[in-house]
């Protein structure tokens, strides 16, 4: 991991967008890669007919050597009489007892890291039922998913489970099937620590030299998503005034040696937590707060209520901001369907430029994320296969593609349509604070802009690469034709039927076109009452594609021949079948630096002398006026 670990040494200096956000999913990606195949192929615990209602984690981590001694309590209510369970815990962890009210059950702990309880009679449909599970034992120190580091503040031990990493530190059912309806996690700790957890602080209890923080979270949960931090952190708060009225606590777990940069930084997350509120619907933890508890990992994490930072940079905080809405109210049904999570938090980071930054640095955001986006011919947007946790989580594809594509969608239905289907979206109740898959978001996108938008989400999401097109275009007169000839980058998509951005440029006027695409070949005509000077292809940033545009052919050019061209500082117009009555140069930023109206017009027949010598080497665009149109021609002087 060399480039990872050149990266992380970035930490605590100033961060592009692409910087702050691929350490993220550098963070992410190295967790899963360390996990051994086995372990995420084989069968993980299931939906065995059961809703996990309640889980209560105690915690006790040696600060010391990262020794962790818990339980957990489970409720839960049954769908179908069922006679066993099963969790998910590794085997460096060991299960002490399990128990089920006070009798003791009988479980096997498999090699294949699946916990199965065997209860002594079988538990009735619609019963709502408990186990406590006792475990202890070092967990893995190779991952992040539960790590031990020392700053200069001192030790810290945090956890990070996206995405099969929960298991490393705790007895969980970890699926993207069944969120755990409420949540309480304690973590008892020397009194030197703070801990930083889910939810809303409820107390500190203590006992001598240990104290206990009692954390409550009363939001459904998914498993990846709980996490706990210990260190001797400063804490302070930041307060955001939403919609509601609230002034909603945003509560800060800095590490004292950096706590002045924090605090310098920390209060961007306001405007931030305003402009999400009102993009997409409340905060949607409001009842509780939100945080940010520093750790040692490069990027961040989402964890609910409480996002683990790497540092305070301002996209970072963007990113883990967003997620609250794409990821943890409404969290992937799939791995395959991760982009549900990552592309709108970054998405959000673009949005935070285009609402809250000048125009010069949302386009500048918004051409970086293309031009990496567009740097190879392949890769899609949904996760093909989730066993590779390095394409899992490529930041190319999964956050910056998908970011774009998301952008793209956004011009292609409208901002109305796009941002009321995000709020639909996020408000249903057979989605809100569980799990979605891509389809069920193109509903409600199709729902509010009253398009099918089959082949955007086939091509765009699905499929790998971009589309290529291949612009020539013409004037005759007052018509200018344009024409289109599409290719693509990666032969897994047939057509791209995206809609184009085209700016005609003219001396006296501007026109911006969409340009249907709905075949390989189009031919676009349209009629303007001035000379076109330069086609442009998406010139707001739209479009997640290239184009090559061919120097405008005026359809008049056999009239006059511009000659030798290129050349020195002498040229010849050769007036074929034309009179003349002047001409204009222009130049590269298509500024008239020299015009020249004739007393007595030149007519056709004629060769005419033009001396460049004061011009300088460069190409400039010369334009002849006739006496009934204009004819533009390129000038290039050695």
């Amino acid at each position: 991991m060399i480039r990872f670990s050149a990266l992380f040494l970035l930490i605590g200096l100033s961060f592009s967008l692409s910087a702050q956000v691929e350490l993220e999913s550098l963070a992410k990606s190295e967790i899963a890669n360390y996990y051994k195949l086995k372990y995420y192929s084989t069968k993980r615990s299931g939906n065995e007919g059961i809703d996990i209602v309640y889980a209560g984690l105690y915690l006790n981590p040696n600060m010391k050597n990262a020794y962790l001694k818990g339980h957990v309590n489970f409720y839960f209510k049954t769908s179908t009489p069922i006679n066993q369970l099963t969790f998910d815990l590794r085997n460096e962890l060991t299960v002490d007892s399990i128990k089920h009210g006070n009798e003791k059950l009988i479980f096997v702990h498999s090699p294949n890291e699946i916990i199965t309880i065997a209860f002594n009679q079988t538990i009735a449909s619609n019963t709502i039922d408990s186990v406590h599970i006792y475990y202890q034992g070092l967990p893995v120190q190779n991952t992040r998913a539960y790590d031990r580091n020392v700053t200069a503040s001192g030790p810290i031990i945090a956890t990070l489970s996206e995405p099969y990493g929960a298991p490393y530190w705790w007895p969980c059912r970890d699926n993207l099937i069944d969120k755990i309806d409420s949540l309480d996690v304690r973590v008892t700790v020397d009194t030197a620590y703070k801990v930083a957890s889910n939810g809303l602080l409820q107390s500190i209890t203590k006992a001598d030299t240990i104290h206990t923080y009692h954390w409550k979270h009363r939001y459904p949960i998914a498993n990846y998503l709980v996490a706990f931090s210990a260190s001797k952190y400063s804490v302070y708060s930041d307060y955001a005034l939403l919609k509601s009225g609230k002034n909603l606590e945003i509560r800060n777990y800095v590490f004292p040696h950096s706590e002045a940069d924090a605090r310098s930084k920390t209060p961007a997350t306001i405007p931030m937590m305003q402009l999400f509120d009102t993009l997409f619907g409340f905060y949607p933890f409001e009842r509780e707060q939100y945080g940010h508890a520093q750790f040692t990992v490069g990027g961040g994490m989402e964890h609910q209520t409480m996002s683990f930072m790497g540092n305070f940079g301002y996209d970072l905080i963007a990113h883990e901001l967003a997620h609250q809405w794409f990821g943890n109210k409404i969290t992937c049904g799939t791995w395959h369907d991760l982009w549900l999570n990552e592309s709108f938090a970054t998405y959000c980071n673009l949005l935070c430029y285009d609402f809250l930054k000048p125009r010069s640095e949302w386009y500048t955001q918004l051409r970086n994320f293309k031009r990496d986006a567009l740097s190879q011919p392949n890769g899609s947007v949904r996760s093909q296969d989730t066993l590779n946790t390095g394409a899992l989580f490529e930041y190319r594809t999964t956050y910056q593609k998908g970011a774009m594509v998301l952008h793209q969608l956004r011009w292609l239905i409208g901002d109305q349509a796009f941002f009321a289907g995000l709020r639909n979206y996020l408000k249903s109740n057979q989605l809100a604070y569980g799990f979605a898959k891509s389809n069920n978001l193109q509903f409600y996108l199709e729902q509010s802009s009253g398009m099918n938008l089959s082949d955007y989400f086939n091509d765009c999401i699905v499929g790998e690469g971009y589309p290529i097109h291949n612009i020539k275009w013409t004037q005759k007169g007052n018509k200018v034709i344009i024409d289109i000839i599409q290719s693509q980058s990666h032969p897994s998509v047939e057509l791209y039927n995206v809609p184009l951005p085209i700016l005609l440029k003219g001396l006296n006027g501007d026109t911006l076109l969409r340009i249907p695409i709905n075949k390989a070949i189009e031919t676009y005509e349209i009629n303007l009452p001035f000379i076109v000077k330069e086609l442009v292809f998406d010139p707001y940033e739209w479009i997640l594609g290239k184009a090559n545009i061919s120097f405008p052919k005026n359809s008049n050019s056999d009239l006059l021949i511009l000659y030798p061209n290129p050349g020195v500082s002498n040229f010849y117009a050769a007036l074929n079948n034309t009179d003349l009555i002047g001409y204009t140069v222009y130049d590269a930023s298509y500024k008239a630096i020299y015009s020249e109206t004739f007393s007595e017009k030149k007519l056709k027949g004629t060769i005419l002398p033009l001396d460049f010598k004061n011009l300088a080497s460069g190409s400039y665009v010369i334009q002849f006026s006739t006496p009934t149109n204009s004819i533009s021609k390129q000038l290039i002087i050695y």
